[in-house]
């Protein structure tokens, strides 16, 4: 295989990695899925479009319209060779990887990077980490695992709407599969609410990137939300650091050029104190129960 140490973002859905995720696709040396290649699979050759996006002619807003290339996740590219990849209803491990989509994908994936004369891989997945998965399909993956304040995932992945995460446990569309039954009973005995369903999936997520990261040890970096916000610079130096992606005057220049904001405060817009502190509470007893060993670490 010729892909060089891919880097692989991994974190829960409303973390932030879509922010991060196009950030780092301006760096002169990654390349990456985008829209386009989410929508025509097979049409590799549609990756050379991609450099459009680091133009810096264009304003912010031109890049992220509909019709612009943009990094994307590409659920129906990986789908297209490694049928299965975007299962919901439990972790997927390097035993899911269908061997036959191995070669393939990672051929058109060699000529992604080619049509963008560029040299290392940049990819983002949310859910479900598929750590396990991804050092099967490329080996010596950097993983990057990003965190944010569990209020703030919560309230955004309520805001959302695009994806089912508030449906109860007894409810037919429930997609995330098994559940520890602590944290049922955490999530019953705080009401069981819409609010308190989307916080279960998250912590669910939560879980599959904590047991899965030790599948890789010494490839993976965790970085939280909020450092990136207040220290942009060194906490970007670091992290391209740890992935061996030099740090180039002009990347300097492009995170220099983007606003960032601290949205700490911002699911207060969303979320009563009383329904905050639900969410807290919630966290807090899933952590005890683990720490109690209450909550079986799932197989990778």
């Amino acid at each position: 295989m010729s892909i060089d140490r891919p880097l692989v973002m991994v974190g829960t859905g409303r973390c932030g990695s879509t922010m991060l995720h196009r950030l780092l696709a301006r760096h002169e040396d990654l390349g990456w899925l985008s829209t386009f290649n989410e929508v025509l699979p097979t049409q590799t050759w549609l990756a050379g479009f991609s450099n459009l996006y680091r133009w810096n002619a264009l304003s912010l807003g031109a890049r992220h319209t509909k019709v612009f290339p943009k990094p994307f996740e590409c659920y129906r590219f990986w789908e297209h060779f490694l049928p299965g990849f975007s299962r919901r209803d439990r972790p997927l491990g390097a035993e899911d990887v269908v061997e036959a989509g191995i070669e393939p994908c990672r051929r058109a994936l060699e000529r992604i990077l080619r049509a963008q004369g560029r040299e290392r891989l940049l990819v983002k997945v949310t859910g479900w980490s598929r750590v396990g998965y991804f050092d099967r399909l490329l080996p010596g993956a950097r993983f990057v695992a990003l965190r944010r304040e569990e209020r703030s995932v919560v309230s955004s992945w309520v805001q959302a709407g695009w994806l089912d995460v508030t449906s109860g446990l007894e409810d037919a569309t429930w997609q995330w599969g098994d559940v520890p039954p602590a944290y049922e009973a955490a999530w019953r005995e705080l009401g069981g609410t819409p609010l308190l369903s989307a916080a279960l999936k998250i912590q669910l997520d939560l879980d599959d990137i904590r047991n899965s990261l030790p599948l890789v040890p010494g490839r993976a970096y965790v970085l939280q939300y909020e450092d990136l916000l207040r220290e942009p610079v060194e906490s970007l130096k670091s992290l391209l650091a740890f992935c061996d992606v030099p740090w180039t005057r002009r990347f300097q220049e492009e995170v220099e050029r983007m606003p960032f904001y601290d949205p700490t405060d911002k699911w207060k817009q969303y979320l009563n104190e009383e329904e905050g502190e639900t969410v807290l509470e919630f966290f807090r007893r899933c952590a005890l129960q683990r720490e109690h060993g209450l909550v079986r670490a799932a197989a990778n």
